[in-house]
C-alpha cells in the first residue's frame, strides 16, 4: 500500500507541475517601492503580483482578524452568518441519522473506515520516539490526510520554491498567504472549538454529540476528541486553499472543480472515521472561504483592460474600403467591439 500511495502524490505533483511550466507571465519588473513585481493577464484582467516582505504574512495576521470582524457585521456578512447558523441548526438535528447511513454506505463499498497510517519520519529526543510524520494505509486515511496541515505546508512550500526558482512573484505571494491564511484562520477556529467542545462521532456519550460550552480547559487537553469536533479545521483549510488557488490562477479552470470534488470525498471521509458530524462543515467553509479572501486581497493589483474599440463607438457599424484576399479593393463591413 505505501508505494501506491507514495506514487499517486507523485503523479498528482507531477501533472501539477507540468501544468504550471506553461503558465509564463506577461512582465516583470521593479515597482516605486523597490519591490519585484510580476505581471499576469486573463480573460481581459491584468494582475501585478508584488513581492512580499518575508515577515509580511506575520505582520497581517492582526489585520485579518480585524478585516474578519469587519466582514462579519456587513450586510453581506451577517446575511452569511444567518445562512450558515441555520444550515448548521437543521444538519445538528439531521447529524445523527446522516452519520449512521454515511458508515452504513461505507461498509456496503467496503471502504474500509478504520485511521490507517504508518510512521514515515521519526527521531529520538531524549530516549523518546517522536513521530514527526505518519502517512495513510487506505483510502478513507488518504482523503482524511489531504485536508490535514501536512499536504498543505508541502503544497505550500512546492509553490514558494517554484517562484523563487524562476522570480515570480505571484508564486511568492501565494504561499505567503497561504502561511497568512492558516495561521489567521487556524487561531479562529480553535478559538471556536475551545469555547463550544462539541464531541466527535466516534468518542459520543449521546445522539449528535454532546455540547460542552466553554469546557475546562485542563479537561480538554486530556481529552480533545471530547471537545474539538465544532468546526472541521480539515474542511476550513481544503476550503482555504482552493479559494487562495482559484483566486491568484484564474486561468487554471480546473482548481475550482477539483478542489470541490476533494472537499466532497473528504467530508465523506470524515464522516465515515467518526472524526466529524455534517453540521461541523458549513461554518467551516464560511471560514476558509473569508480568510482566503482575505488573505488574497492583498499584494494584487487589478485593472481591467479595454477591449478591441473605445466604449463611445462600442457596436458601432461601418462600410469602407478593404483588401481582399486576391490582393483587389473592395468594400468592407467593419464592425467596432
Amino acid at each position: 500500500m505505501r508505494p501506491t500511495i507514495l506514487a499517486t502524490f507523485a503523479v498528482i505533483i507531477l501533472l501539477c507541475s507540468t501544468a504550471r511550466a506553461n503558465i509564463a507571465n506577461d512582465s516583470t519588473g521593479i515597482d516605486s517601492l523597490g519591490r519585484r513585481y510580476s505581471v499576469y493577464t486573463y480573460n481581459n484582467i491584468e494582475r501585478t503580483y508584488h513581492a512580499p516582505r518575508f515577515y509580511d504574512f506575520g505582520k497581517n495576521i492582526p489585520r485579518d482578524w480585524a478585516e474578519f470582524g469587519k466582514r462579519t457585521v456587513t450586510k453581506r456578512g451577517l446575511i452569511t452568518l444567518g445562512a450558515v447558523a441555520v444550515s448548521t441548526a437543521v444538519l445538528v438535528v439531521l447529524d445523527q441519522d446522516i452519520t449512521d447511513k454515511t458508515q452504513q454506505f461505507g461498509r456496503w463499498a467496503g471502504i474500509d473506515a478504520e485511521r490507517k497510517n504508518f510512521n514515515a519520519i521519526s527521531f529520538k529526543m531524549g530516549g523518546t520516539n517522536v513521530d514527526l510524520l505518519d502517512l495513510p494505509r487506505n483510502a478513507n486515511t488518504t482523503l482524511y490526510f489531504i485536508g490535514e496541515g501536512w499536504p498543505s505546508i508541502a503544497l505550500a512550500s512546492g509553490i514558494l520554491v517554484n517562484g523563487l526558482i524562476k522570480h515570480d512573484q505571484r508564486d511568492i505571494l501565494t504561499a505567503s498567504q497561504f502561511a497568512e491564511c492558516y495561521i489567521a484562520m487556524g487561531v479562529t477556529a480553535q478559538l471556536i472549538k475551545h469555547s463550544t467542545g462539541r464531541e466527535s462521532p466516534f468518542v459520543a456519550t449521546e445522539p449528535g454529540g454532546k455540547w460542552k460550552l466553554f469546557p475546562n480547559q485542563k479537561k480538554y487537553m486530556k481529552s480533545v476528541p471530547k471537545h474539538d469536533a465544532f468546526p472541521s479545521g480539515h474542511m476550513a483549510t481544503a476550503m482555504a486553499t482552493v479559494t487562495i488557488l482559484s483566486t491568484n490562477y484564474p486561468e487554471l479552470t480546473y482548481i475550482k472543480p477539483v478542489g470541490y470534488t476533494m472537499m466532497t470525498l473528504i467530508g465523506f471521509a470524515m464522516v465515515n472515521n467518526g472524526v466529524h458530524w455534517i453540521s461541523d462543515y458549513p461554518l467551516a467553509i464560511a471560514l476558509g472561504y473569508t480568510y482566503g479572501k482575505i488573505a488574497t486581497s492583498r499584494g494584487v493589483t487589478i485593472k481591467a483592460l479595454q477591449r478591441m474599440g473605445s466604449e463611445k463607438n462600442k457596436g458601432k457599424v461601418t462600410l469602407g474600403p478593404s483588401l481582399m484576399g486576391d490582393g483587389t479593393l473592395g468594400l468592407g463591413l467593419h464592425v467596432s467591439l
